[in-house]
């Protein structure tokens, strides 16, 4: 029994030593063999061709054994003298060894079997054309039908079947290798030559393809593609690959492509040309497969969107046109096509199903053109809207349920989902342009939505564009109305926003969008127009006094007849104070600090969110800039007879005639409770009346006055104010009707906020 397991141990460790090496193993120094992999990994079932390589034909002619160290992991077998084709059988690890029938020359190679689910392995040798037809929807198609997939393109611009073969025989790397992984990460590997690409993995496919310009020339194939697909071969590992030839496609009519000349610019004969020679082709150098692409978009053209398969007459459109192409690589390899859920996020419903049906046909009859018949109009959207629709403007992305219109340049966004998912088929586009530079200012909101929404919009300027920018939003159920929730901000002053929204009936409504946290705009039951479509023009509001006229948009709600949003609602119940102090000095706790107005696009100007009371408690109230004011001072008393510290007495938010009212929005009240409002303000050391009006306007509405001059120890208080229906109450800050100084100055020092019935007597 010792001896049996010391020689057990003695083969374990020989084998190990062995396999780890990477150098051959031989009793004759003077001669070898040896295989480049050190190690194979397959899955179960797989099969992987082993080629060894000798040092001289002496060596190359002997015979030579394969076999596998466990043969309950993996089988090998010899499908020529000098090839062993390994297959995986169960999960584990081993080693393969070849030795000549002298034992004069061993080489051992390390096996691993997993239990991975199988992976299609794809390989395009190509260029823009194939990084068109694999690159973007082929993997998604795989993914939603549960195949996994791997995809490599050997991508040269322009690259032809010539230039491939000049690249193989001198093995230069002037490849760009671009590898969609198992998880669908698109990876670049720049300077690889096509044998490093064909090492790489073990296809299932590897695909040639000719130039476009030269794809129906016969000729163009003869010299060159029997030799690329000869060279290919001797280093594919898998023996089981099939060798496709891509049938790519026509231009379009007004293509200006040089190349079109070869088919005196006519489409119909350039597919045809392209037919014919890819067939022949296929035959010269025995590739059994061919994966149709032209003829599927060539299909497509006889339906309702005609020649509009391509970007700039050659090259494919990046939606219906690169889905078409992909959906005839996924039907020629496993079928199934139609049945397919997976749509693209880019693509009407209606245009993705023509592309899958135009590809089925390609494969079904790929030497023809196939009339989609079905396809010849778009039919009338019948979609029923049920849930809330959210649209997102602006390139910051915002996740789910929203939609996002990144950029007006993009001209659309096509299938919009509602809340729940579902694919509405409406459309968001570029009516009238918007300006071409970028709001992202990191703007907060109160309305439940995510901080992305308020961060960023699409925006103009009234000065430039006064005519306004426009939104369509198309396909829709034109039996159907349809309610609109509109949100913008923007950190500035007297930005006020007008919406008109017209169907076959119109909608107007107005936003101030300064440092806007919850008011939003609502205009309802707008029916789309004869076309399905319902345009939402965007323009400077007539209460606009900001230097450009800035107008903008950053959300938008689209909702069912009759419905509306339910924002969240705060129902904190005050019952302590919030003390809110205005100026560029910073006041401890228990104040709030509100610094600067007139810095729009400085943080000293940002809204003040979740203000705490006075024993520190998060109300969940916000106060905001919305408009007015000319600076900051300090020119308050400095001694006051209300117990109110230095720093909050001695500074000031002000104004003048030129800024003839300030404006603060108190935000996220709780609609249930009244509230108090005290007010101080202050100007030392001058003899005129510096009276100012607070005015606070909610539900309903009241004002105070105050004479500010040499102000020490007076406030006024205006009473028992009912916020609005958004919550919001606003406060009105200007000279009031005794204030005789010359610029009509009037100023606020300090805000106390508090429930009804609150008696101040001092801090």
């Amino acid at each position: 029994m010792k001896t049996k397991l010391l020689l057990y141990f003695t083969l374990i460790i020989s084998v190990f030593s062995l396999s780890c090496s990477d150098k051959y193993i031989s009793e004759d120094t003077n001669h070898f063999i040896k295989v480049n992999q050190r190690k194979i990994t397959i899955v179960v079932g797989e099969n992987y061709r082993i080629v060894p390589i000798f040092d001289s034909e002496e060596t190359a002619s002997k015979n030579f054994n394969w076999s596998v160290a466990d043969a309950e992991i993996a089988s090998i077998s010899s499908a020529t003298n000098h090839i062993g084709i390994v297959k995986g059988i169960a999960p584990g690890k081993t080693v393969i060894e070849v030795i000549s029938d002298d034992k004069q020359q061993t080489y051992y190679v390390d096996l691993e079997v997993t239990n991975e689910p199988k992976t299609i392995k794809i390989l395009t040798i190509g260029n823009s054309f194939s990084e068109d037809a694999v690159e973007n929807y082929l993997y998604d198609l795989a993914k939603a039908d549960g195949n996994n997939i791997l995809i490599g393109n050997m991508y040269i611009g322009g690259c032809s079947l010539e230039q491939h073969w000049k690249n193989a025989s001198e093995n230069k790397s002037d490849y760009q290798f671009r590898k969609i992984d198992r998880n669908g990460m698109l990876n670049r590997i720049d300077n690889m030559t096509i044998y490093e690409a064909v090492k790489n993995e073990n296809w299932d496919y590897i695909s040639f393809q000719e130039v476009s310009q030269l794809s129906g020339i016969i000729d163009s194939y003869r010299e060159y593609l029997p030799q690329l697909v000869e060279f290919v071969e001797k280093f594919a590992t898998n023996p089981d690959v099939k060798y496709v030839l891509h049938q790519t496609w026509a231009y379009s009519e007004d293509s200006n492509h040089e190349g079109f000349n070869n088919y005196d610019k006519e489409q119909v004969k350039m597919y045809n040309a392209i037919v014919d020679a890819v067939n022949k082709a296929a035959d010269l150098a025995n590739i059994g497969m061919i994966v149709p692409s032209g003829t599927a978009i060539q299909n497509g053209r006889t339906s309702y969107l005609g020649d509009r398969f391509t970007r700039d007459g050659f090259h494919l459109d990046l939606g219906v046109g690169r889905f078409t192409a992909a959906c005839t690589w996924y039907e020629s390899i496993f079928g199934g096509i139609l049945e397919n859920l997976f749509l693209p996020n880019n693509l009407l419903i209606f245009d993705a199903e023509l592309a899958k049906q135009a590809a089925y046909d390609a494969v079904k009859h790929p030497k023809q053109i196939t009339d989609m018949i079905d396809f010849k109009e778009r039919g009338p959207n019948e979609f029923v809207l049920e849930h809330p629709l959210f649209i997102d403007f602006g390139p910051i992305f915002t996740p789910e349920p929203f939609n996002n219109f990144a950029r007006w340049q993009d001209g659309s966004v096509p299938n919009l989902k509602d809340e729940s998912g579902n694919n509405t088929g409406f459309i968001i586009k570029t009516g009238l342009r918007f300006h071409d530079g970028v709001i992202e200012r990191g703007m907060e909101n109160l309305l439940g939505f995510p901080k992305t929404v308020s961060q960023d919009a699409f925006f103009n300027d009234g000065r430039v564009y006064p005519q306004g920018s426009s939104l369509i939003l198309s396909n829709l159920n034109k039996e159907k109305k349809y309610s609109f929730v509109l949100y913008a901000t923007i950190n500035d002053k007297g930005t006020q926003t007008e919406y008109r929204i017209k169907g076959r009936n119109e909608g107007v409504g107005y936003l101030d969008t300064d440092h806007n946290l919850s008011k939003v705009v609502a205009i309802n039951d707008i029916v789309p127009d004869d076309n399905g479509e319902i345009t939402i023009l965007i323009k400077q509001g007539p209460n606009n006094v900001q230097y450009w006229g800035y107008y903008g948009l950053n959300a938008m709600i689209v909702l069912p007849e009759g419905e509306t949003f339910a924002f969240p609602v705060n129902n904190f119940e005050l019952k302590n104070p919030v003390l809110i102090d205005f100026g560029l000095r910073l006041s401890g706790s228990p104040f709030v600090n509100l610094q600067d107005p007139w810095a729009p696009q400085d943080p000293k100007a940002d809204p003040v969110l979740n203000m705490e009371d006075k024993d520190g408690v998060n109300t969940g109230f916000a106060i905001a800039i919305t408009g007015g004011f000319s600076a900051v001072n300090d020119l308050g008393v400095l001694d006051n007879s209300l117990g109110l510290p230095y720093e909050v007495a001695v500074d000031a938010f002000w104004g003048d005639k030129w800024m003839p009212e300030g404006e603060l929005t108190v935000s996220n009240l709780n609609k249930s409770q009244k509230y108090d409002f005290i007010f101080y303000g202050s100007h030392r050391d001058v003899s005129d009346n510096r009276e100012t009006k607070y005015e606070v306007i909610g539900e309903n509405s009241g004002f105070g006055l105050l004479n500010t001059s040499n102000n020490a120890g007076s406030v006024v208080v205006v009473k028992g104010i009912v916020p609005d229906a958004a919550r919001n109450i606003v406060i009105k800050v200007s000279a009031g009707p005794n204030n005789n100084s010359a610029d009509g100055l009037y100023y606020l020092n300090t805000l106390i906020l508090g429930p009804e019935g609150f008696k101040f007597s001092g801090m």
